[in-house]
This record gives C-alpha cells, structure tokens and sequence, in this order.
C-alpha cells in the first residue's frame, strides 16, 4: 500500500486554512510552536526510551529523538506554512 504524500496534505491544508482564516497569519509563531512541540515530543519520548536503554547509549537516544521529531514536526509545518501563504495570497486576489 503507498505512503501519503503528507507534505503535500499539509500543503493543501494549510491553503484552505489561509484561505479560509481572514487576515495574516502569524507564521513565525507557527514555525516556533511546531519547533517546541517537536522538543517536547523527543524529550518525552527520548526519555522513555532512554528508560530501557543503558549509560550514554541511553543520552543518544534522547538526542536522536529530539532531532528525529523536530524533523518530523518541520516536514509537516513547513508546507503548512507555505500552504497559508498561497492561502493569503489567494484570499487577497478573490476577495
């Protein structure tokens, strides 16, 4: 079965959100939001990791974990960003 295109999703949502939300969006504090909630998920789950794994193998784990999430967290909001810029864009020009 293939894998969703989810940069593309967010893309296509972020779109229908600038369009549909009135106004500018505050992109640089979505950017920042998804930055924190991507450490947020890496420490938590780094951590839990880190639990069952031994010494400085176990620090790996939380480092890895956060960047792994803080990368996840950005391939998702970044084309969301994007998409609300064509979103504005759009609403400028039909409305």
């Amino acid at each position: 079965m293939p894998m969703p295109n989810l940069p593309l999703i967010f893309f296509i949502l972020g779109v229908i959100y600038g369009f549909l939300h009135r106004g500018r969006e505050d992109r640089i504090g979505m950017l920042k939001k998804a930055i924190g909630i991507g450490t947020a998920l890496g420490l938590i789950f780094g951590f839990l990791i880190a639990i069952f794994l031994p010494g400085i193998l176990g620090l790996f784990a939380v480092g890895m974990s956060i960047v792994a999430f803080i990368m996840l967290i950005l391939t998702i909001a970044v084309p969301f960003i994007i998409g609300t810029m064509f979103g504005d864009l759009m609403e400028s020009l039909l409305r």
